[in-house]
Formats: C-alpha cells, sequence, structure tokens
C-alpha cells in the first residue's frame, strides 16, 4: 500500500514545494516578525484570540506598530503562490456571494444529525485504495494538492462549513479529481461512521490547525476529543500515521495529550521526524505547508506539530 509505506513519492514531495515550513520562515523572515494579529483574518482558516490569549509569546511584538494589513496581504499572496499548481482563481473571502463565518458551532443540530455515508464506489474510481482524512479541511486546497500528486490514493475532507465544502467539491470537479471527495459534518462525532463503511484502509489522518475554541467553556467545541481518539486509533492501519499541529500551544498540547493517554500501545510516537527538546517535531513531514500554517509562518508565529505511528 503506497500510502502506508510513507517513505516513498508521498513524503519525497517536500523536494517540490518552495514553501516548507523551515524555508517559508526563512523566505518571509525579514518581511515580518511580529505577533499574529488578534483577529488573524486569513480566508478559511481565521482564528480569532481574545485580548489576553499568548499563543506566541517567544515572538517580539511589531516595532513601532501598524502593518496588519500589509502583513495579511503578505501571507495571502504566500498562499496563492503554495497552492499555485492547482491553477484556480484566487480564493475569495465570498463564497456564493456570501461571507463564510469563520467560526461555526461543531454540535449545531444540522451537525450532530446522522450523517449520510457515501456511496464510496461513486466517489472513488478505486476505493479499495488506501485513504487519507484531513479534519478540518478548510477551502480544500491543501488536501487537493495531495490528491493531484498522488493519483494511487484516496482523500477525504472533512469540514463543519457547508459552503466551503461545496466549493471544494466544486473545484475538485473541475481539476478532475476523481480520487478526493469531501463531506460536510461534525469529525468528532462521525468519523467513525464514515470509516467504518470505507472498503479500503486508513493510512493517514491531519488534524491541522483547528478551531482553538480559547473559552474554557467552548473546549467542548473542539474537534480532538475523546470519540475522535478512539475512532481515529480503532480505524488506523498498521504503520499508519497521524499528524496533528497548531500554532497555539495551549491547543497542541491538549491535542497531544489526549493522544498519548489513550494511545496504550497502539500508537507510538514516529522515529521518522527529528523533534526539539519539548518533543515537538521541526518540520512538516508532508513538505506541504497547510493555508492557516502558511499564515503564521509569514506573520512570525510558530507551528506546534506531532506525529505518530501506528504499531
Amino acid at each position: 500500500m503506497a500510502l502506508v509505506q510513507r517513505a516513498g513519492s508521498f513524503w519525497n514531495a517536500r523536494r517540490t514545494c518552495e514553501l516548507s515550513s523551515r524555508g517559508l520562515a526563512s523566505y518571509v523572515s525579514y518581511n515580518c516578525k511580529a505577533t499574529p494579529p488578534r483577529a488573524r483574518e486569513c480566508s478559511a482558516c481565521i482564528h480569532t484570540e481574545p485580548a489576553n490569549a499568548n499563543t506566541n509569546a517567544n515572538v517580539k511584538a511589531p516595532a513601532g506598530g501598524g502593518g496588519g494589513g500589509s502583513k495579511h496581504l503578505i501571507s495571502a499572496k504566500q498562499i496563492e503562490l503554495t497552492f499555485a499548481e492547482l491553477e484556480l482563481k484566487p480564493v475569495q473571502e465570498q463564497v456564493g456571494g456570501c461571507r463564510i463565518r469563520q467560526h461555526v458551532n461543531p454540535l449545531k443540530a444540522s451537525l450532530m444529525a446522522p450523517v449520510k455515508t457515501p456511496n464510496w464506489d461513486e466517489v472513488f474510481t478505486d476505493c479499495s485504495r488506501p485513504l487519507t482524512v484531513d479534519i478540518g479541511c478548510g477551502s480544500g486546497r491543501f488536501v487537493m494538492v495531495l490528491a493531484k500528486r498522488n493519483s494511487a490514493e484516496n482523500f477525504l475532507g472533512i469540514d463543519v462549513r457547508e459552503r466551503l465544502v461545496d466549493r471544494a467539491k466544486q473545484w475538485a470537479e473541475e481539476l478532475d479529481l476523481t480520487n478526493i471527495h469531501f463531506v460536510t459534518t461534525n469529525a468528532t462525532v462521525h468519523l467513525d461512521t464514515l470509516l467504518a463503511s470505507y472498503p479500503g484502509p486508513l493510512a493517514y489522518v491531519t488534524i491541522l490547525c483547528p478551531d482553538p475554541h480559547f473559552k474554557q467553556r467552548h473546549h467542548k467545541r473542539r474537534v480532538v476529543q475523546k470519540q475522535l481518539v478512539d475512532t481515529i486509533i480503532r480505524h488506523l492501519a498498521p504503520k499508519g500515521k497521524l499528524f496533528i499541529q497548531s500554532d497555539v500551544k495551549e491547543v497542541a498540547i491538549d491535542m497531544r495529550k489526549q493522544f498519548d493517554e489513550h494511545l496504550g500501545l497502539t500508537l507510538v510516537r514516529s522515529s521518522s521526524a527529528p523533534c526539539d527538546s519539548e518533543g515537538w517535531v521541526v518540520d512538516n513531514p508532508l513538505g506541504l505547508p497547510s493555508e492557516r500554517e502558511v499564515h503564521v509562518l509569514t506573520q512570525g508565529g510558530r507551528i506546534y506539530r506531532t506525529l505518530y505511528e501506528r504499531a
């Protein structure tokens, strides 16, 4: 299975990506060394922090103040360059004439209702192929690039924002990508149903910079809950991988803690990616940054990454 044995072309894709996390940070370091603004206006992946949030304490404040607008333009340009190979029109903040809500309550009734299982034989050309699932796929461009580069594997993007998912489906159709599908649902609740019906193996799961839901009373809305952890561990194929990351250290710690606590002997920390002294993976092992990751790095922020591999 090509995706289960990631030492091959999928991971070597980093050679074709000029905007890897380390390279991107170096490229823009002279442009921006500011802490990401509190209302981070990045299309399809905005996080709004409370005024007292301290997510990147090691990043210096901007000298002289201001400049937030130009920094956003820089990050937007870098995001477009990162996904230029898709040859899509620049992403707009509006879809179908309506502004997309950046924060959606994943516990609202419509997202908690039973999900309709796709007919995989109709969705994919070959539904026996290994599957990668991107939870919180946003605009979908990140997972579409992976699908384009790896035509022998299948990809599933999941998000709670229906308009973004609908647009991603249209883009995938325009690109003639027959190995990718998108679903609007609460992955925490319904991922088990989706994976149980998929004929092939689950080889990879990504959770990249999920909505942090800073307030304590909203932590129940965070995507990584025990139910999701149990689902991933139950379905992940041997040697399958799980990659999680966040630009908010508190959220990254919380996600890592939950997977570590429910780990047992099922998952082991992957030795294929070097870590720093705190155990965070230094470089993005995918060789392709997510939209949020590009935005954070161009704003001078940091990404906290963890990579797991099933025994």
